[in-house]
């Protein structure tokens, strides 16, 4: 087992949507040093074996070897690490809760997690629900070996066809959304999988970024970066705001009950409160410190930018977000919807 993802004491039930970090970050004047707020701990690396591993090398890291230009972060080791410091992040947001949806636990048999990177939102979610099967599915080979008896793993790619049948009870994604070139499609594919009853959850965040103080203006290099990667992701066809659609297409595909709830993950400790603080501290270096691999590509390939801009510009937006007096944020946006029994 994962022994620095699985927690003994993981909520089975679902957080109550007013628990989670609200709309308002509000500023604490004590964070104008250079402190911290706590450790990540080590991740595993260990990579599940599969025929999928024909890799792509640029800009010095790994990308998966399914058609070029589908998704435009790479999948190497230090993109797992990144990948499990983020689950850690929500972990906190949700206060320790693996979804909202008001699940009827005894009529699970089946759960999807779609782009589920390295598996660990479903070793925990089989950890805590042993007589549920779990299935993820990813573009990249990249979960661990050793998973409860309950958890599989398989590489797929959520923009094609969906084969699985009216199969699974609830289907969750979290942060999928530079991943999907049509959101509306793959939401009508999630409605057919889903028996009369199941749920869907939703966790995503959007590009660009913000700040509600004006401790960073649009000029500042950290509001450009959001603003760049933005105009970098629609040259490959994703939308990185298309979760303001998301109601809509979830109402268009036949779901029912939707609800919806937003917050804000923070990039430093510098709002009050210790949730917050965690949450800034652990986000600010899932994203400062991995700045480069997962911004090179979007603005070489997206925006036809040399490397030698990209390495000046990610040093002066890096140096932003470290910045304790610039408070910046991610957007999040969870819905979760029922099809109808």
């Amino acid at each position: 087992m994962i022994e620095d993802h699985r927690q003994p004491n993981i909520a089975a039930a679902a957080a109550p949507a007013d628990s989670i970090v609200g709309e308002e970050l509000l500023v604490d004047s004590s964070t104008d040093s250079d402190s911290t707020f706590g450790e990540a701990a080590d991740s595993t690396t260990t990579s599940l074996a599969s025929s999928v591993t024909n890799y792509r090398y640029e800009h010095g890291r790994r990308y998966h070897g399914i058609e070029d230009g589908r998704y435009s972060l790479p999948n190497d080791d230090a993109e797992v690490e990144r990948l499990n410091l983020q689950h850690k992040v929500w972990e906190i947001a949700l206060n320790g809760h693996l979804y909202v949806a008001p699940i009827e636990h005894e009529s699970l048999n089946e759960v999807l997690d779609v782009g589920c990177g390295t598996g660990a939102w479903c070793i925990d979610f089989a950890d805590a629900h042993p007589g549920v099967q779990v299935l993820g599915t990813d573009l990249s080979p990249i979960q661990p070996h050793n998973v409860p008896t309950n958890c599989q793993f398989i590489v797929d790619d959520a923009n094609e066809v969906w084969v699985y049948g009216e199969r699974f009870d609830f289907i969750h994604t979290r942060t999928l959304l530079l991943g999907v070139k049509d959101w509306k499609k793959v939401l009508q594919q999630a409605f057919g999988a889903l028996k009369p009853g199941g749920w869907i959850e939703l966790h995503e965040f959007h590009i660009p970024i913000a700040c509600d103080d004006g401790s960073a203006g649009p000029e500042s290099a950290v509001m450009k970066w959001g603003t760049s990667m933005y105009e970098g992701f629609k040259k490959f066809g994703v939308d990185s705001m298309a979760t303001a659609k998301f109601r809509e297409y979830l109402e268009e595909a036949g779901f029912e009950d939707i609800r919806e709830t937003h917050t804000k993950f923070p990039l430093g400790p510098w709002p009050r409160g210790d949730k917050e603080k965690a949450m800034g501290a652990l986000f600010q270096k899932d994203i400062g410190d991995n700045l480069y691999g997962l911004s090179v590509k979007t603005l070489t390939q997206g925006l036809g930018w040399s490397t030698e801009e990209v390495d000046k510009f990610i040093q002066e937006a890096k140096a932003d977000m470290n910045n304790p007096q610039i408070h910046t944020y991610f957007p999040i946006d969870i819905f979760w919807a029922r099809k109808p029994r």
